[in-house]
């Protein structure tokens, strides 16, 4: 007789209360049980009281009263009437299966095991006890017991695939993933459809396949595939495809499967919260952030997503939120390192260094063997302008899942600093074209520790090649996309390990500037669009590279910044490539805005065309570091709270003696920044109007560009001739 409800589902277990015996003399029970097998329940529970009412001790139909009441969500109810049942017939195996069944589904295990082993006394050859005591000592944590209970149900019954998939999934939960996996199959050899069994065996192979990209990944996403092919309304088989093509970075293909599970289970957390990650992958920070909200008003203290939305929001920039939800988190979980650590990450942003640093050496003592406890607190040393021990903890970094080096092993043959004495060094980049363009000086300064001969190789990308060409003392010059490169080499270093093999501070940091130029294969045959007589032209860029982590932070919108367009005496010149070149079109036909994108192939371009500017105007990004670098005026606005390479407090650089730096004093507010850019200018074109008509030249650029204006006021330089006098 088929099963009297829907097959339930509890840690990849399958049973059922018992089904109804076929045997009753009353045809009015046999409607009973019919209505509902149909999930017709009040008919059913109105039929099987009218044959109680002739017979109020019809122990059989107590128990089908009892399903009844089971599958109307009355659990407790049912229980009652299958004890009731059971004082008449306390001797029924039947019976105790189905009270078994139920005070699992109430949690109650010990009494759960006690009634389904008492089911089993009675009735040795009870695979379907023996499988519903499987899964009540699984889910109380006897897994050994467990496995016992299935194997024994094997015994009395070999072909019984809801067994088979039952053990593989204890097995796999006890690290047997290859038992596991020949469970499954042979669930599967005797059911091919079963889609539980597919989506197991699925996990058993995504958790013995620890490398990304594995046979065994590849193979547990097809399962997941499968099982919703045959069960489309399988939700966790959805929400279990989504995260494995999430792990192997298929981001919309992850998309895809958690927008399924999501339409049949909008308020699935799991889903919800994993759909969010894969969301943030894909650069929808936004997006990210409302679905982790939803998550908080089902699940108010859930800890991953408040811990995951304090992580998007503090990357949208918004770091109040991020901190209250972080500090949420924190009160909810403590210990957990994860919390601690983004939590930390948030206060660095604020620029609460002392408070950050705490928590992130709390992170170092609850794991001690990870390595960013150690660097993490690197970022609030040099931000703090501690640089000999902010250096010696950023070399922590190498340790990190994220450092991607471009050697294969890097602290084999790594230099340390000691003079070459004939030997080849290679220097390789890392992280981002800034970071290339911001330390690239270091390179001349190892002719210092060439010794008694040795040669020094460097390879950067490919977008800085012919720029990386005008820097001095590189004997090999290669680039990460070049074909057929051999680079032969005897010790190497990446890039941001200069610094502390030369033990920079504040007051050593290398200030040779300029020492980047205009290569000669970008020499531009034609000059900008002649500008009117005492024209200020100055280079714009608004926005970053969209798949920088604090993109959204660092970054403007382009209606903010063409406030300035406005601006009497100053024509615009946008550097700006990719990301936000189309926002620009409607701006062009002012007159004084420019768009170059289309004459920039590489960075070389870029500096070429930065050659013929006055200033650079510029969020933080590559571009502001190679006017830097180049020794033209820059002024460069920074978000509120910073970054360790620009200090704190200071509307100056160490690094490069031509930046300014304009800072946000109030949350995502770019207006006060845009409007002290706005008097800079201002005072920069009155500058420039005033000398041209003193000199009576045309076209007359400033020598030195005015710093924008400042909260305090700006020391007065010295003129040449009263330092002659002093």
């Amino acid at each position: 007789m088929p099963d009297e409800g829907a097959e339930l589902q509890q840690n990849g277990g399958n049973d059922s209360a018992e089904k109804p015996s076929l045997v009753h003399p009353d045809s009015r029970y046999h409607d009973a049980v019919a209505a509902l097998q149909a999930g017709k329940l009040q008919e059913a529970e109105q039929a099987v009281k009218a044959v109680l009412r002739d017979n109020e001790r019809d122990a059989q139909a107590i128990h089908l009263l009892g399903v009844v009441a089971h599958q109307a969500q009355k659990t407790d109810v049912g229980i009652q009437l299958i004890q009731k049942a059971l004082e008449i017939e306390p001797n029924s195996a039947a019976f105790l299966n189905t009270l078994g069944f139920l005070f699992r589904q109430e949690r109650r295990y010990p009494d759960a095991v006690s009634a389904l082993r008492r089911a089993v006394e009675l009735r040795p050859t009870y695979s379907e006890a023996y499988n519903n005591l499987g899964i009540a000592l699984s889910e109380s944590g006897q897994s050994d017991a467990a496995i016992e209970a299935y194997e024994t149900a094997l015994k009395t019954q070999s072909v019984f695939p809801e067994v088979l998939n039952n053990l593989g999934n204890v097995l796999a939960r006890g690290n047997r993933l290859d038992e596991a996996i020949a469970r499954s199959d042979e669930a599967i050899a005797i059911r091919e459809d079963y889609a539980e069994a597919w989506s197991n065996k699925g996990d058993a192979l995504f958790a013995r396949g620890k490398v990304k990209g594995s046979a065994d990944r590849t193979t547990a996403m097809a399962c997941y595939e499968r099982a919703v092919e045959i069960n489309p309304r399988a939700v966790e088989s959805w929400v279990k495809l989504g995260t494995s093509r999430h792990s192997e970075e298929k981001f919309v293909e992850a998309e895809v499967a958690f927008r399924k599970a999501l339409r049949l289970s909008p308020n699935h957390v799991r889903a919800l919260t994993t759909y969010a990650v894969t969301l943030e992958k894909l650069g929808r920070l936004t997006s990210a952030a409302s679905h982790l909200r939803h998550v908080l008003t089902i699940a108010p203290d859930d800890v991953g997503a408040l811990k995951s939305l304090g992580h998007v929001t503090l990357k949208l920039g918004n770091s109040v939120e991020a901190k209250h939800v972080l500090a949420r988190a924190r009160e909810l979980a403590p210990a957990d390192p994860d919390v601690l650590y983004s939590y930390a990450n948030c206060l660095l942003r604020m620029e609460q260094l002392q408070p950050a640093m705490d928590l992130y050496l709390r992170v170092r003592e609850l794991q001690p063997n990870q390595a960013r406890g150690t660097f993490a607190p690197a970022a609030v040393l040099l931000m703090d302008g501690q640089y000999e021990k902010g250096w010696a903890a950023y070399e922590s970094r190498y340790a990190m899942s994220a450092f991607k080096p471009n050697v294969p092993n890097i602290r084999e043959r790594l230099w340390d600093g000691s003079p070459l004495n004939g030997r080849t060094l290679l220097v390789h980049v890392e992280q981002g074209f800034g970071d290339t363009i911001q330390f690239c000086r270091y390179v001349p300064m190892l002719r210092q520790r060439l010794g008694t001969g040795g040669k020094i190789i460097f390879l950067c990308e490919k977008e800085v090649y012919r720029l990386m060409g005008t820097l001095d003392g590189v004997d090999e010059l290669y680039h990460l996309r070049q074909e057929n490169a051999e680079i032969v080499f005897d010790v190497q270093i990446p890039l941001l390990s200069l610094p502390h093999r030369f033990g920079t501070t504040l007051e050593t940091v290398p200030r040779n500037i300029p020492y980047l130029s205009v290569p000669e294969s970008a020499m531009r045959e034609a000059s900008l669009p002649k500008s009117k007589d005492g024209v200020i032209k100055a280079g714009i860029v608004w926005t970053g590279r969209p798949t920088h982590s604090d993109n959204l932070y660092r970054s403007m919108p382009l209606k903010e910044f063409a406030n300035l367009f406005g601006i009497n005496g100053v024509d615009f010149h946008s550097l700006q490539i990719g990301n936000g070149v189309a926002d620009l079109q409607p701006y062009l036909k002012r007159g004084n805005v420019f768009d170059h994108s289309s004459d920039i192939k590489d960075f070389a371009d870029t500096a070429a065309i930065l050659k013929e500017l006055d200033v650079l105007i510029s969020v933080d990004t590559a571009v502001c570091h190679l006017a830097g670098a180049m020794g033209k005026d820059v002024w460069t606005m920074l978000p509120f709270g910073g970054e360790w390479r620009w200090l704190r407090n200071r509307e100056d650089t160490p690094w490069y003696p031509t930046m300014r730096l304009v800072r946000q004093r109030i949350l995502s507010d770019w207006g006060i920044v845009l409007d002290r850019v706005q008097e800079g200018l201002e005072g920069a074109v009155k500058a420039a109007r005033s000398k041209s008509l003193a000199e009576g030249q045309e076209n007359t650029p400033p020598e030195t560009m005015p710093a924008p204006i400042t909260d305090k006021p700006l020391k007065k330089a010295k003129s040449k001739k009263a330092a002659a006098k002093k």
